[in-house]
């Protein structure tokens, strides 16, 4: 460690040495004076870091790249000679920073031995953070604090999401006021928008330097805003510019934007905002993130800009880069000729891109920046190589805003898109250094639609744009939740216009089932088009939203990237499924190699902070990468369970249930109100059962804390039978259902019907579950684990008990049904199987249980072997609890850790039973196996052979030899 004091002089000494010994050669003096650079900073030396030179690194067209420095988790350095544009290079640092997964580094640095870019991609995509020249490094080395040992937080002095959100804060603000003050709200969001493009245009040089800020300043009174502001308006849509007076020199801007001038009498506040609002720095202002920041802070006083998630820039890029860059990049850097460059030249200025879910544009914008980079890229080949083009000068048209197009229900946020595009334009001229006229803005009215997606108001399926290609993310909306927010008359009406989309797939479904069928097909005369790039709910990659969806897509289509399972950084804290796919399946225009990303444990070790206010902080997680030679619809490269049979030995008698939903807290008595109701009324004994979830069992509550007021199935007059219990339910539970009822209306006042049902019978739990409690009703216990879970661990509970819906239940009591379950075999079929919650696999018994074939046919030892190992391994547990606090959960974590563990002994000599037992090879893929059992179990049901279904084999004598007596509970 050393003191803040020694560092200028060691970094002094550092700069002084470069000048005396470096040339600046990439190659021959990259890693020496990078050594020193470590050295400078306090490590004995890179390798003593930890870091690795010559890193190997998959590049984007299948080959190998070697990146110069890597130190996970910190950083990536890639050196260049000196004097080299470091501009032309961020393509390769961004590449390799992609790809450096697990760990990978928190920040990448461009270096050209004379200056350091730093690069930080999670939060601002294609813009350093900080610029540090070597000169500068002894007295501004805050930028690269992170090189220092101890975890030292960078400074950083252009990192724009603040300036971002404080910016955004201002004008939201501002419209904000306006809106509490009577002001309509079309009038509002002109003015606001027309200011935000002033704003931008002073600080972009598409207005003189300080001139709205100087109008800003002249306005004393209400109405002076009115006549001024308004006038700058008036002559930003004044064809020809204006040629005198005030404003003269204001150019044409257009665009559709100013096509109604915006007039308003700002009282003394607003004003003030919008002077605070000027004084920022505008060409920091990131318009990808500013349109979703801004957008979600209006009309919302008590929430600030500050606080508002963004969509990360390298999130959008998971789709943006397999859709739109990739494929482009490989066709540009693989033509041999001035005309196949032509060719594409000629293609990419009329290639097209669709969000039909585009909210404020930041997946368009991200699109449209990455396109000007691949026709420069064009230009650039065409100049270097053949000497034949001005890299600067667009002899052909150009890529513009026009080759973009958005749906969106909120108008509004359909105008900050807009308002976005135009701003993309001139950002790209000023980054690429290119001879393209800045103004007039285009005018994207025709580009953009404001409505429904899915459906017109009369019911007809809506129209969306053509397109090459189509990304985005549409509406994170579960299947259950569809219900509970949106109108039920809209419900049938997307159900009726989409047949083929399961009624229980998520909403999102609906736009990867209509964006597969938009497409053209990918053909080798037109290979750029014909693809698209999508985020959804995880779900999309399993049970009804993946039939409705990808299982379409990979009908005649090809997933070509993907990411499994991921937390989303924008507004909705879900996890996220993503693909990307071409439609077609020649295997001459789809990568032979595609790349699966999937989620992984972050590691331990060095981790650089993550600014607040990413919404990252708070994701923590790590992506890996396998390149695959296929990706199926559940967005996996293990064997495809998509055809399997439901098998009817499971379904009959149902085995597998939810718990019980009490539906409303106060069903659940404490230990003390339990005795105080019963000191009232004795007989509600026959009312009160012991209650458990998952988390009380995992965690190492073994007897019960809580319990259930189950009425069951009475009716009315049954449950008015128990005075004082009734009493309790009618006091807390019937008034809040009321409540809920009449809150849930839909727009034409009928009664969503759960809510009716719920009131009808308003003294039952929600949902009983009669079908499980006659089930476990002759049992002494039966088998549980928590629905939702990595890993699930089951265990006994006593059929006393009731479990609540966190749980699944099986009702079985034996010791072999229980080591079938618990074993390797079956957990592997559930992470196959499994539906999604947020970030974890969740139990469902339509696709798991009732798809999972059991042994069939095994002999007594076998079996007795399964239940043996089964009591083994339980026996093992009870043991270690007494030792271990936390319970299951904590014991399961050991599991985790390196050495050996009498748990993971014991799980192995039951998987090796349970194998046994079904006459796996344990050498060969166990779901390949699994789906080839179940293939032959559902061909001897519909042949009318005799089959095992679930629990015990009806050819073993006594299966209550079978059922030991331990279990939680009571």
């Amino acid at each position: 460690m050393i003191s803040t004091a020694e560092k200028p002089a060691r970094l002094e000494d550092f700069t002084t040495w470069v000048a005396a010994h470096i040339k600046g050669d990439e190659k021959g003096e990259a890693q020496i004076f990078l050594d020193r650079l470590f050295r400078a900073f306090g490590w004995p030396g890179l390798k003593e870091a930890g870091a690795q030179c010559e890193e190997r690194v998959k590049n984007t067209t299948g080959g190998t790249s070697f990146a110069d420095l890597v130190w996970k988790p910190v950083v990536v350095i890639e050196m260049k000679k000196r004097g080299v544009d470091l501009s032309k290079h961020y393509r390769q640092a961004f590449d390799y920073w992609t790809r450096l997964v697990p760990n990978r580094p928190r920040y990448a640095v461009l270096c050209n031995f004379d200056e350091f870019w730093v690069y930080d991609f999670e939060t601002q995509l294609d813009t350093p953070v900080d610029k540090v020249k070597l000169t500068e490094l002894p007295a501004k080395f805050g930028p690269l604090n992170f090189m220092f040992p101890g975890d030292v937080a960078p400074i950083f002095g252009n990192h724009q999401e603040s300036v971002t959100r404080q910016a955004a804060d201002k004008l939201a603000s501002c419209f904000n006021s306006l809106l509490k003050r009577g002001i309509d709200q079309p009038l509002a969001q002109r003015f606001i928008l027309q200011m935000l493009m002033a704003l931008f245009a002073e600080d972009i040089d598409l207005l003189e330097k300080y001139f709205v800020t100087r109008l800003l300043e002249d306005c004393k009174r209400p109405e002076d805003s009115y006549d001024i502001l308004g006038g700058l308006f008036e002559a930003m849509n004044t064809k020809g510019g204006v040629t005198g007076g005030r404003y003269k020199g204001v150019a044409y801007f257009n665009g559709g934007l100013f096509a109604s001038p915006a007039r308003i009498e700002l009282n003394a506040e607003e004003l003030e905002l919008l002077k605070d609002a000027a004084r920022f720095n505008w060409s920091a202002v990131r318009p990808e993130i500013f349109g979703t920041i801004f957008e979600h802070s209006l009309g919302k006083e008590a929430r600030h800009a500050s606080g508002a998630h963004f969509t990360s820039p390298v999130d959008i890029m998971k789709v943006i880069g397999p859709t739109i860059v990739a494929p482009w990049s490989e066709r540009i850097e693989s033509a041999k000729t001035l005309g196949a460059l032509k060719k594409l030249l000629a293609r990419i200025e009329n290639f097209t891109v669709l969000d039909p879910a585009c909210g404020s544009g930041n997946f368009l914008y991200t699109a449209y920046r990455e396109l000007k980079r691949l026709e420069a890229r064009i230009y650039e080949r065409m100049a270097g190589e053949y000497k034949s083009v001005d890299p600067y000068q667009r002899p052909f048209g150009f890529v513009s805003a026009r080759n973009f197009f958005g749906i969106d229900i909120n108008p509004f946020a359909v105008d900050i898109a807009k308002v976005t595009m135009m701003l993309a334009h001139k950002l790209s001229i000023d980054e690429l250094h290119i001879n393209e006229p800045a103004l007039p803005l285009d005018n994207l009215d025709k580009n953009f639609r404001a409505g429904d997606a899915l459906i017109n108001a009369d019911g007809t399926k809506a129209k969306w744009f053509k397109a090459d290609v189509i990304v985005g993310n549409p509406p994170f909306l579960g299947a259950k939740r569809i219900t509970q927010e949106l109108d039920i008359d809209y419900i049938a009406a997307v159900r009726r216009t989409y047949p083929d989309v399961p009624g229980m797939a998520d909403f999102c479904v609906y736009w990867f089932r209509r964006a597969h069928d938009e497409l053209a097909v990918c053909t080798e005369k037109d290979p750029l088009a014909g693809r698209a790039g999508l985020v959804g709910t995880q779900n999309v990659r399993s049970n009804q939203s993946r039939v409705g969806g990808l299982d379409h897509v990979v009908v005649d289509g090809t997933i070509i990237d993907a990411v499994d399972n991921q937390p989303w950084s924008g507004e909705a804290n879900v996890n996220v499924s993503i693909a990307n796919w071409v439609k077609t399946q020649d295997p001459t225009l789809v990568p032979k190699k595609k790349r699966l990303w999937f989620q992984v444990k972050p590691t331990t070790g060095k981790k650089a902070k993550r600014p607040r206010g990413t919404g990252l902080e708070s994701k923590r997680y790590e992506l890996d990468l396998r390149e695959v030679p296929s990706i199926n619809s559940a967005l996996s490269d293990r064997t495809d369970l998509k055809s399997i049979h439901q098998l009817s030995c499971n379904l009959s008698p149902q085995r597998s249930f939810q718990g019980v939903t009490p539906g409303h807290k106060d069903f659940v008595l404490s230990a003390g109100q339990r005795k105080a109701l019963l000191a009232k009324e004795p007989k509600a004994d026959e009312l009160l059962f012991p209650y458990f979830v998952g988390k009380e069992v995992l965690g190492g509550i073994v007897s019960a804390k809580r319990f259930i007021l189950d009425f069951g199935q009475r009716d009315i007059l049954g449950a008015q039978a128990f005075p004082v219990s009734i009493a309790h339910v009618e006091e807390k539970v019937l008034p809040a259902r009321q409540q809920a009822a009449e809150k849930g209306k839909t727009k034409t006042g009928k009664m969503r019907p759960h809510h009716k049902a719920f009131l009808d019978r308003w003294w039952q739990l929600s949902w009983s579950r009669a079908d499980m409690v006659a089930a476990l009703k002759p049992l002494s216990r039966f088998i549980a684990c928590s629905r939702v879970t990595t890993r699930p661990i089951f265990f006994f509970l006593s059929s006393k008990c009731r479990p609540g819906d966190a749980l699944q239940v099986f009702a079985f009591e034996d010791d072999y049904s229980f080591g079938v379950l618990q074993s390797v075999v079956h957990i592997e079929w559930f992470l196959a199987k499994r539906s999604n919650m947020k970030k974890d696999p969740r139990y469902s018994s339509t696709s798991v249980f009732d798809t999972f074939p059991w042994p069939q046919h095994p002999s007594r030892s076998k079996v007795e072997a399964v239940a043996e190992a089964a009591c083994t391994l339980r026996a093992v547990r009870k043991k270690a609890l007494e030792g271990i606090p936390g319970g299951l959960r904590a014991l399961y974590r050991t599991l985790e850790l390196p050495g050996k563990n009498v748990l993971k002994d014991a799980h192995a000599a039951l998987d090796i039973a349970v194998l046994a037992a079904y006459g796996f090879d344990r050498r060969l893929d166990i779901l390949h196996q699994l789906r080839e059992l179940n293939e032959k179990v559902a061909a001897a049901i519909e042949e009318g052979k005799e089959v095992c279904g679930p629990g015990v084999p009806p050819a073993y004598p006594v299966p209550k030899r079978l059922v030991s007596s331990d279990y939680f509970g009571v």
